[in-house]
């Protein structure tokens, strides 16, 4: 009977010491510097983070993430955006006005029944959508304070302030796009 529990005892300690694993992240930051036609200095920063999780006696990789964040600045504060995931895509310069058109990944829940077992289940995934905002500026004083912040339009507005304003390309790295 005591062999049988050291057997036992020897496979989980085996067990445990393969699946144990290590993660190590790489953070990078890429910095894009672009003069717009208009005058106008944009800064597009994006933070890549690869997270790799590898076996401690196999080495075997066994999970890979990424993620990234992008965040811009026009005129060293002037306009600043930070939507996280958000992949922007375009500025729009009206008089007093700022627009920016991005991408973003909504998270998306189904329930539905299944048919034969005739039982309740719930799926889910990520759909990339278009969004659109205008920035609002409420600082004073050299912009020591009050606050700033982006609130949601509709595409519509958003097309009909592109046919009288000045519209740029933000640099991005293109890995969200919207199907149709």
């Amino acid at each position: 009977m005591q062999h049988q529990v050291y057997k036992t005892l020897s496979l989980i300690s085996v067990l445990v010491l393969f699946s144990n694993c290590t993660s190590k992240t790489i953070t990078k930051v890429d910095k894009t510097n672009k003069l717009l036609e208009n005058g106008k200095h944009l800064v597009v920063e994006k933070i890549n983070k690869n997270t790799s999780y590898k076996g401690i006696l196999t080495n075997h990789t066994y999970n890979s993430t990424h993620q990234y964040t992008y965040n811009f600045t026009v005129d060293r504060g002037d306009v600043n955006w930070d939507e996280g995931a958000g992949e922007p895509k375009h500025i729009l310069f009206c008089d007093k006005e700022v627009y920016v058109h991005y991408l973003k990944e909504k998270y998306t829940s189904i329930t539905h029944k299944d048919t034969l077992g005739n039982q309740v289940l719930d799926s889910s995934y990520f759909k990339v959508e278009e969004a659109f905002e205008l920035y609002i500026d409420k600082r004073y004083f050299f912009n020591f304070f009050g606050d700033e912040y982006w609130i949601e339009v509709s595409p519509e507005t958003y097309e009909e302030k592109k046919e009288i304003c000045n519209e740029y390309e933000i640099p991005n790295d293109n890995e969200l796009t919207v199907d149709e």
